[in-house]
């Protein structure tokens, strides 16, 4: 990702809608897959491709009583953003250049972050790899790729995912796929909307991240952040992207 964009991202993540009901949606996963160890402690998570540190900054903050929290990232812009934040953080980069310990972590997460790379199943594996046994993966990605505009661009994107291609990413001996499925799909038909504008108006700031005025930032949050409530119960055939919840057996 490009480095102005880690500057950004820690000036928004805190407030905008779409980072605080995303973060809101893995918390919610976590404690539904993910318990803390029963003789007492706390469930290790790592964080690959941490960005600024705000998902680990919330984790501490709303669930550090059940979860210890590292981020790894590659990005030295992003590692000292981290820092700042007051998060534990190593340096390293997937697939290759992994600096945490194999076996250690109760849970992993990838959000947002295999489709900036170029091999995406050797990430998936190597994370894979920091999973004690029946450790769990939680992975996010951007959906449909007839959905590319000028942000993915700016974003450095590889690609966007179907969900047959998400799915192939699982299929590793070891692996268990619970949970896969679409998410952010009740703002979906607004999101296309505005994708499709920048096809035909292509804008020169190829940025979305700007907080709303407030009361419409609140509205958007708790819209996008109730989808915890019925993920894995309520069939989401289609949404802006996609998630996995995967098991180390």
């Amino acid at each position: 990702m490009r480095e102005e964009l880690y500057e950004e991202m820690f000036r928004m993540e805190q407030g905008h809608w779409w980072f605080v009901a995303k973060h809101r949606i893995i918390l919610h996963l976590l404690r539904k897959f993910v318990r803390p160890p029963a003789g007492g402690g706390k469930a290790c998570v790592a964080d690959l491709g941490c960005g600024c540190g705000m998902m680990l900054r919330r984790l501490i903050d709303e669930a550090g009583a059940e979860y210890d929290g590292v981020g790894m990232e590659g990005a030295p812009a992003a590692v000292e953003f981290c820092r700042r934040r007051g998060v534990r953080v190593e340096a390293g980069d997937l697939p290759a250049n992994v600096s945490l310990e194999a076996g250690a972590f109760d849970a992993v997460l990838l959000l947002d972050v295999l489709e900036h790379l170029d091999d995406d199943a050797g990430a998936v594996a190597a994370a894979a790899r920091l999973l004690r046994s029946g450790g769990v993966m939680i992975v996010t990605v951007p959906a449909y790729q007839w959905l590319w505009s000028p942000r993915d661009e700016h974003h450095q994107h590889r690609r966007r995912y179907s969900k047959g291609k998400f799915a192939a990413l699982f299929t590793g001996d070891g692996l268990r796929v619970e949970l896969l499925s679409h998410y952010n799909t009740w703002l979906f038909p607004a999101a296309v909307a505005g994708r499709v504008a920048t096809w035909v108006h292509r804008p020169s700031d190829t940025t979305d991240l700007k907080v709303p005025v407030r009361p419409l930032n609140a509205m958007l949050r708790e819209v996008f952040a109730s989808e915890r409530a019925v993920l894995g119960k309520v069939p989401m055939p289609f949404g802006l992207s996609l998630l996995a919840v995967v098991r180390r057996a």
